[in-house]
């Protein structure tokens, strides 16, 4: 009834340089930030070829002739990328990407994936946005992504800096959080004791990123690289079950949840 839902994560696809064209004829999508193709919405079956899982299912129809001229041939797939130039984009959406997709135990035991993601959330007038909102065991992960490349970083609780100057990240990434579990315990109908447990994340890009010597780690804050997001979250004491995840998660794809009042 004119709900307005959040972006919600999407399919990573595999897709060889080769099947790219019929790849985007079946309706994949190109991410430019993440490099990589993507279904619009999941359960495509029009797509199921080129998900992860069944990269290994070869259609006949595609194999390539032994015959073929040379000048018939597809391109190469490109060489992998050195992982010293790879992006903090693509870092965290493949971080995101393991959360959301089932490993091998889940598609055993048909199990879903606890983690749910949203991207780009707006957090009302004058607050920005949420670059991404995790809902999963440990309860709700705001990360906000900051860019400091070839720079040194170091962090001494609420202190935050880059190259020897202060730049007040952490605090502002606290206050985020608090705002997210005050929104959401009001859009389940609760007061401020049954809002969720929060917890910010700041998903660093910088040359290094340590504790001061003899420092403290930041209160209700997880500083961290792009690439080691989804570990530390996963090992989060857990707090809610899959029913309380989804119900979560129902009320956090809604765009009046996060633009109201408060």
């Amino acid at each position: 009834m004119g709900v307005v839902m959040v972006h919600e994560q999407q399919p990573w696809l595999d897709v060889p340089f080769g099947e790219k064209d019929d790849a985007k004829a079946a309706g994949a999508l190109w991410d430019w930030r993440a490099k990589r193709w993507y279904a619009p919405r999941p359960g495509m079956a029009e797509l199921a070829r080129w998900l992860p899982a069944h990269r290994d299912e070869t259609p006949p129809a595609e194999a390539a002739s032994d015959e073929a001229e040379p000048d018939e041939a597809a391109p190469p797939d490109p060489a992998p990328p050195d992982p010293v130039a790879v992006p903090p984009e693509v870092l965290l959406a493949e971080a995101l990407r393991w959360l959301t997709e089932p490993n091998v135990l889940a598609r055993l035991t048909r199990r879903r994936p606890p983690w749910r993601v949203l991207h780009a959330v707006p957090a009302g007038a004058g607050h920005g946005d949420l670059d991404h909102v995790l809902i999963g065991p440990p309860g709700v992960v705001t990360v906000t992504v900051e860019r400091h490349p070839g720079q040194a970083v170091r962090v001494d609780g609420d202190r935050f800096t880059v190259d020897g100057e202060d730049v007040g990240h952490v605090p502002r990434a606290r206050a985020q959080a608090e705002r997210a579990g005050r929104l959401l315990g009001a859009a389940l109908g609760g007061d401020a004791e049954a809002a969720p447990p929060v917890i910010a994340a700041l998903a660093v890009d910088a040359a290094s990123v340590t504790p001061a010597p003899g420092g403290e780690l930041p209160a209700g804050v997880l500083v961290t690289t792009p690439a080691s997001l989804s570990r530390l979250v996963t090992a989060l004491p857990a707090a809610l079950d899959d029913r309380e995840i989804d119900e979560l998660y129902a009320v956090a794809r809604r765009l009046g949840t996060w633009t109201r009042d408060l």
